[in-house]
């Protein structure tokens, strides 16, 4: 028995999105940001006697034409108009087709449209007797998980199935599940609010694995909140510390981030960037969203200032376009993020995901304009607004992304970082590398005058600053931001910057 495990991708036509990274993989000569974890998890849960090919979209485009037994498609709700479509084709060839994933698992009378059979919840207690059934010639319509799996027992991805090579960065999940219940968030719905962990000894499994693929790379810790029990993330960061990794991503709560000994110890153990949902800086709105709890925007600045004093970057989000949120709700935003020296921000348009308590009141209020599930990905306005309109969420979230991404005003704010030592180089690095130098001509024949300016200060710049995180994502968010108003200024034209590394 073949299978063929189906990752979709965005069509060209639907717009460019936040983490497509567009300039950053075409810099360094890669096809996507990071790779997909369900994937790689399913073909490990798969029994040994069935052979498993995983495609990414993202990174290889799909052969329909090669000679499989069963398709088995995971996705996102932004991603469901081409995931079926991919389905319909299989099916056109008389392949049986399973629906997955949370958008599956929150619409499955929607997935079971365009496939044989859809499973419902996470796949690890699940996923060998759909396998079984289908051998049998017994797929069943619908496969629904009766709860939330013990994730200790699962076993460690089959990362060797994917073109690792790829790929910006490895990704790698260790815990599953959020006790807290924002309304616009699903994975409380799909995940439990229950925090359950994958066991240590895997996880570091999975690390080495890694690591041998590429050593060079940095890992994102994809884990909703990576700090929520602090005595388990405590042990993760120290068995971290002796692979010595470049540099990794994670996400966690504000209200955990104060903790000066946790801190020390994930600067240690090789974390560089937390990813932080600060949401909103009116506290009212942070209230409407069931967030105020965690948040609250009187500490926002201090816990910052915390983090940084220790070494790290805090990367925002924010999410504008709430019924409560005031007309100065965009100037608000830009200013603390200003005001607190945080270099790099998502700006998300409010968005009513199935399975959501705020997908539920809004359709209770008959307020659910949209449902293109193409343009459910936070850069739309799909539900009717109560003070203002879709085109004014619209364009005002594009100005303010073009104002926080305007050269001069990043490097001020990059600048102000490297002084207190984040975003540096620690260990001495040589000055006048290869590298530095073909950046530096290349800076000089691009036709924009505050692009070169900026290529050629951060270059220079006697702090030595992180190449990547300082000079990549800079140029990278530049260019989405100027390139949804169509101004395609964007670095992506000097292709070869690193061929010649």
């Amino acid at each position: 028995m073949k299978l063929k495990l189906i990752a979709p991708a965005r069509k060209p036509e639907w717009g460019e999105e936040f983490w497509e990274m567009r300039t950053l993989t075409d810099i360094l000569r890669r096809k996507s940001n990071q790779p997909p974890l369900a994937l790689p998890t399913l073909a490990a849960l798969t029994p040994s006697d069935v052979e498993v090919i995983i495609t990414d979209e993202n990174v290889e485009p799909i052969d329909f034409d090669e000679e499989v037994d069963l398709v088995g498609i995971t996705f996102f709700t932004s991603l469901a108009p081409r995931a079926y479509e991919i389905a319909d084709e299989f099916r056109r060839r008389k392949i049986k087709v399973i629906l997955g994933g949370i958008h599956a698992s929150m619409l499955p009378e929607e997935a079971i449209q365009y496939a044989d059979s859809v499973v419902i919840g996470e796949a690890e207690e699940l996923w060998p007797q759909v396998i079984s059934d289908f051998q049998k010639g017994n797929l069943q319509k619908v496969y629904k998980s009766l709860g939330f799996p013990d994730i200790a027992k699962s076993p460690v991805p089959r990362w060797d199935l994917l073109k690792t090579e790829q790929y910006l960065i490895h990704a790698i999940q260790t815990s599953r599940g959020c006790p807290f219940n924002c309304e616009f968030c699903s994975v409380t719905a799909f995940l439990g609010r229950k925090y359950r962990w994958k066991s240590l000894k895997n996880v570091i499994k999975e690390v080495e694995l890694l690591l041998q693929l590429d050593n060079k790379k940095g890992i994102f810790f994809t884990d909703d909140n990576i700090l929520a029990n602090l005595e388990r993330a405590k042990n993760l960061f120290n068995a971290l510390i002796q692979f010595k990794i470049k540099g990794w991503w994670c996400q966690a709560s504000l209200n955990k981030l104060m903790n000066d000994a946790l801190l020390n110890l994930m600067y240690k153990a090789g974390c560089r960037v937390i990813f932080v949902g600060f949401e909103s800086v009116s506290q009212n709105t942070l209230s409407r969203m069931d967030k105020s709890g965690i948040n609250e925007v009187k500490k926002y600045e201090e816990i910052v200032r915390k983090v940084y004093s220790h070494g790290i970057v805090i990367f925002g989000s924010f999410i504008v376009g709430n019924d409560t949120d005031e007309d100065s709700i965009f100037e608000d935003t830009v200013r603390f993020i200003e005001d607190a020296d945080i270099p790099f921000s998502m700006i998300n348009i409010l968005t009513p995901l199935p399975g959501t308590k705020l997908w539920q009141r809004l359709q209770d209020e008959g307020r659910i304009a949209e449902k293109d599930w193409g343009k459910y990905n936070g850069e739309a306005v799909c539900f009717k607004p109560q003070k203002t309109t879709p085109a004014q969420i619209q364009t005002k979230r594009s100005q303010i992304l073009q104002e926080m991404y305007d050269y001069p005003v990043l490097y001020k704010r990059l600048s102000r970082l490297w002084k207190s030592g984040v975003l540096v180089r620690k260990r001495k690095r040589k000055f006048f590398s290869k590298y530095r130098i073909i950046l530096t001509f290349k800076s000089l024949i691009t036709n924009d005058i505050k692009k070169t300016f900026f290529m050629l200060k951060i270059l220079w710049h006697r702090r030595v600053p992180s190449i990547v995180n300082s000079l990549f994502l800079g140029l990278n968010f530049h260019d989405y931001a100027y390139r949804l108003s169509g101004d395609d200024k964007s670095f992506r034209n000097l292709l070869n910057v690193t061929r010649n590394k």
